[in-house]
């Protein structure tokens, strides 16, 4: 019985995944791709103070953990790496070598990614997973130099399979998005609040209307329910095309407000991944009706042979995608294994999908002492960081332990014994008071590694993260504030009653 069924969940799911379907939509995806690509490469020149880090301007690089073993580049050698990567993106735009060029773009985005974690954002990881996925789909098939240079590998059909891993990825994004706004904070539009405040200066016709405090909290519901919903909405047919304009809103309007680099634009190309697969052939149909055929009946499509014949190239294939599948469903769930708001301890937040969510702010100072000297050396972090990595710093305890590590080694090196670090370090969240992130009393030299699965001890946990109490003394009588003039409003209106 379970082998009958095993055979019937294989068999139906190789004829979804391996069903022909237009290779117009992935045709245009790498093009899209390798736009952002080469956005990406002339960004990571332009961008000071991050070439500062990525080029050894600073004497410590915030590593990941496991990748410690990343070092810089000396400046010249950075500079031609992404000059390569410039020059790499546009052999994937037109299709030339695609896999190789790919691949190496990969592992270039991919190193430069991972010299600084300060430097961390959501779309930053998710476009480094896309660089590899995108090396084993078949892009290059069609509108390319490839297809024309080998016509044997021209086709106008793929397998469902590589469309398919676009709308996950993207779906995925979508969803835990949306559930990591289920928070008391968003659903009151705190954050919103906050960064939308003074937008009337900045922010040139509709700055005056997003300064109002109900347009935040409508804009924090209606990020939350389009994150919920869309990939059930994009992926109905009858209503993809009215849910895409909401995207292409709501991505404008983070755009405008917010300094969120290629994000929407990559949002956008993978949202459209969930429209017919011929949707680009159609268009240009229409554009261009003598050079851009139509695609051909339902019955030419069947008979069109297939990119995959052989069983276990197809198992290889659906394994692949299952392990990819239950890497990214799983991965963003840990920081529930975790003791503590995620949102204060930052345990489990990276790789989950918390976008956008909350405004933090850190303060601190380290401390260095030597008790066989009887010495203590305060530390000032302008002295080793950038901006940036300072202000992550403060607000990260894992970025807090590898500094102090960083402190321990640099003393041990001077030829000291001994050697202790102590961090006092205090955040702020969403608005609220400065509180202890980390306990001021432990010496983090001794802490041998960061926990990635389980509280670390030496973190402070804030059970009121969420509370509304402890909101800061500005954002009290803000709200005070309001609650008075609606109070006076209601009896204005009171009074214009009994009048009347």
């Amino acid at each position: 019985m379970r082998l009958a069924l095993s055979f019937y969940i294989f068999t139906s799911m190789t004829n979804w995944l391996f069903r022909k379907i237009d290779i117009s939509s992935l045709v245009f995806f790498r093009i899209a791709f390798g736009l952002l690509a080469l956005y990406k490469a002339v960004d990571f020149l332009d961008s000071t103070s991050r070439w500062k880090a990525l080029t050894g301007g600073t004497e410590f690089n915030f590593t990941y953990y496991g990748f410690e073993w990343v070092q810089v580049l000396p400046p010249n050698f950075m500079c031609a790496l992404c000059c390569l990567m410039g020059v790499l993106s546009v052999l994937i735009i037109i299709g030339y070598n695609y896999r190789l060029a790919t691949f190496i773009y990969a592992l270039a985005y991919t190193y430069i990614y991972l010299i600084e974690k300060a430097y961390y954002l959501n779309h930053a990881y998710l476009y480094a997973m896309l660089c590899f996925v995108m090396c084993l789909l078949p892009a290059h098939r069609a509108f390319s130099v490839d297809s024309q240079l080998h016509p044997s590998i021209k086709t106008q059909f793929i397998p469902y399979w590589p469309v398919f891993l676009l709308q996950f990825l993207m779906g995925i994004v979508y969803f835990y998005g949306g559930i990591a706004k289920l928070n008391p904070d968003w659903l009151r539009g705190i954050p919103l609040v906050y960064w939308l405040e003074g937008s009337s200066e900045e922010i040139p016709i509709i700055g005056h209307i997003l300064d109002i405090d109900f347009v935040a909290v409508l804009m924090s519901y209606g990020g939350m329910l389009l994150d919920l919903t869309a990939v059930y909405f994009l992926s109905n047919k009858r209503t993809r095309g009215y849910f895409m304009v909401a995207v292409l809103f709501f991505h404008a309007l983070n755009k405008v407000i917010f300094s969120i680099g290629i994000f929407p634009y990559l949002s956008v190309a993978l949202s459209l991944m969930y429209f017919s697969p011929d949707w680009p052939r159609k268009l240009l149909h229409r554009l261009f009706p003598k050079y851009i055929s139509l695609i051909p009946e339902q019955n030419e499509i069947r008979t069109a042979p297939s990119l995959v014949d052989e069983l276990w190239q197809k198992r290889l294939i659906i394994g692949f995608i299952v392990v990819l599948g239950v890497y990214h469903i799983l991965m963003p769930l840990r920081h529930f294994l975790i003791q503590g708001p995620t949102d204060w301890t930052e345990e489990g937040h990276r790789y989950s999908w918390h976008m956008m969510l909350r405004t933090k702010k850190g303060k601190g100072r380290f401390t260095v002492k030597i008790p066989s000297e009887d010495k203590t050396i305060k530390i000032s972090t302008k002295d080793y960081l950038n901006k940036r990595q300072r202000k992550k710093l403060f607000t990260h305890p894992d970025m807090i332990l590898q500094f102090a590590h960083f402190l321990r080694d640099k003393y041990e090196e001077k030829g000291y014994e001994g050697v202790e670090v102590y961090a006092n370090v205090r955040s702020k969240f969403n608005g609220r008071d400065y509180a202890p992130l980390i306990n001021p009393k432990v010496n983090l030299a001794q802490i041998a590694s960061y926990k990635t699965m389980k509280h670390n001890e030496w973190i402070l946990i804030r059970d009121d993260v969420y509370n509304y109490e402890h909101l800061s003394k500005k954002k009290k009588e803000k709200m005070l504030e309001e609650q008075l003039i609606e109070k006076n409003n209601q009896h204005i209106k009171s009074d214009t009653i009994e009048q009347q």
